[in-house]
């Protein structure tokens, strides 16, 4: 029988008395901590697993039975202990870990794993006393360099709670990938737009309105079906913490300072992100309170996935506005800043990184993880003068130049495929090494796609830019999806599942398009 994570989320699993019974190991928690007697389920923000690697990964979930009750909270340390078996039955438990779940981490749970053997799935789950959690699926990988024959993937980003039902979470979760990346937009800051339903925050703040509106996503049965059907992979973009952000730099709430309270904002969000999702210890604050996200995740000889974050370390906007918090449109002709290459979106050390990851062997597939359109944009504003959008790679071109440059070099027998999110749209485009020449080499495909429930309205304005952008092939914002990849040593098969709407249950996904790459092809064959 194949796993089905919904079916697990809604089990009563909290109050399995029989089940904890069957522990027979003793018992090592922390002296200090307790072992509390909830009278309501614990794990109401569901379980997740993220960053697998050959022999492990990092399983997650929070202690919360009321999570959007702020009067309410567990007092003190909470002993937690995990489960982790090679059937969903438990016949077979191979493991049985422990942490502590504190209140200053809001009783989130990090638990990192090692030892176990590669490319193979794993379940899990958590207890506290009676309270046992939903069970989660998840999988290591194959070492590095054996021989994989295929693999899939999936992809998606942008899902503002208001805008539409998680529907595309749960479609995704019953297609069985062996991992989901997620690409930025996990959550929106701020309330806009026609609604579904509605969020608890308007605009967040402090560290207790992100981690509402973190619990409030974690509480959707969708999500959560997501969360336990495979492991993880995240970057983010901005609105985990405010639109369009840069740095250090960023949106505050109207009669606050820019320069003294964003940095307030932006550790609340990332502390919230951080509690709500499962990262390793390596991603917690540094002395300068940042936090590392990006990163390399590789799938035996087949495929090598490079993680980009491109906000934490990009210099401010080209050709700032005096007073202007967030990014804008600046004229091309005039804005010098837009080709200094002394200006970043990676920072040095993750240029250094994503060098030194291009270069290793022995993956067939290098897929570039980012968080928006890495494409070019030639736009013109209304008297033809060209333009370009700062917040994106149209805005930092030598950086995204080092980048393609880099792709050229690469052997041959290695295709690169770019991937991302942002747009709120499916797109899908060529790489070119030098975008002034239509003409010259592509170096890479892209596939932009979509958005899990965030709306667009600006299909006739793409299209308007095609004639201007020749390796622009295809775009559609009217419809909401993720994208599904399966791979083989010779071909990448992507699938760009969507929906007309996320404001109903009743719509089912189907591939709105399908384009098969071959390997050492920069090609986009529509299938």
């Amino acid at each position: 029988m194949s796993f089905d994570p919904k079916r697990r989320l809604f089990l009563n699993a909290w109050a399995m008395g029989a089940a904890a019974a069957s522990i027979s190991s003793p018992w090592r928690g922390s002296a200090m901590a307790q072992t509390p007697k909830f009278i309501s389920d614990p794990f109401t923000m569901g379980v997740a697993s993220g960053d697998p690697t050959q022999d492990g990964f990092v399983l997650w979930t929070r202690l919360a039975p009321e999570p959007l009750d702020p009067e309410y909270s567990i007092d003190g340390l909470v002993d937690v202990q995990c489960e982790i078996a090679e059937d969903e039955a438990f016949t077979k438990v191979v493991r049985r870990e422990f942490a502590v779940a504190r209140p200053d981490n809001a009783h989130c749970v990090h638990v990192e794993l090692g030892g176990l053997k590669p490319n193979r799935p794993y379940f899990y789950r958590f207890r506290v006393g009676l309270a046992v959690s939903p069970v989660g699926r998840t999988r290591t990988t194959p070492e590095f360099g054996a021989p994989l024959a295929k693999m899939r993937f999936a992809w998606h980003s942008c899902a503002h709670y208001e805008q539409g039902l998680f529907t595309a979470y749960g479609d995704l979760a019953k297609q069985n990938p062996d991992v989901i990346l997620s690409l930025g937009d996990y959550i929106y800051e701020v309330s806009y737009g026609a609604a579904v339903r509605r969020m608890p925050v308007e605009d967040a703040f402090s560290l207790n309105d992100y981690r509402l509106i973190h619990a409030v996503h974690k509480m959707d049965p969708d999500l959560q079906a997501a969360h336990a059907a495979a492991p993880w992979l995240y970057i983010w973009d901005d609105h985990e913490v405010a639109n369009d952000y840069q740095a250090d730099f960023g949106k505050v709430l109207p009669g606050q300072d820019p320069a003294k309270d964003f940095p307030i904002r932006k550790y609340n969000a990332y502390k919230a992100f951080f509690e709500s999702q499962p990262l390793r210890a390596r991603s917690r604050f540094d002395a300068v309170n940042r936090m590392r996200i990006y990163g390399q995740s590789g799938w035996g000889d087949l495929l090598d996935f490079t993680l980009l974050d491109t906000r934490q370390y990009r210099s401010k906007g080209a050709c700032l506005s005096p007073g202007r918090q967030e990014a804008e449109t600046v004229s091309r002709t005039t804005c010098a800043e837009l080709q200094d290459p002394s200006r970043t979106i990676l920072g040095a050390r993750q240029e250094r990184f994503v060098s030194e990851n291009f270069m290793r062997a022995p993956f067939k597939w290098s897929v570039l993880v980012q968080p928006t359109i890495f494409s070019t944009l030639f736009q013109k504003n209304s008297q033809g003068d060209p333009t370009a959008f700062t917040d994106g790679w149209s805005g930092f071109e030598p950086a995204r130049q080092k980048i393609i440059d880099q792709m050229a070099r690469r052997r041959r027998d290695v295709s690169s495929v770019v991937i991302g999110g942002d747009m709120h749209g499916f797109w899908a485009s060529e790489v070119k090494q030098d975008y002034a020449k239509p003409e010259s080499d592509a170096v890479a495909v892209e596939f932009v796609g979509g958005s899990i429930s965030t709306m667009s309205f600006n299909y006739d304005r793409w299209n308007r830019l095609f004639p201007d952008n020749p390796h622009l092939k295809w775009q559609d914002d009217r419809v909401r999806g993720y994208g599904l990849v399966d791979v083989t040593p010779q071909t990448m098969d992507v699938r760009l599942m969507s929906t007309p709407t996320t404001w109903r249950r009743d719509q089912a996904f189907k591939p709105l398009k399908r384009y098969v790459v071959e390997r050492g092809k920069a090609v986009l064959n529509e299938a």
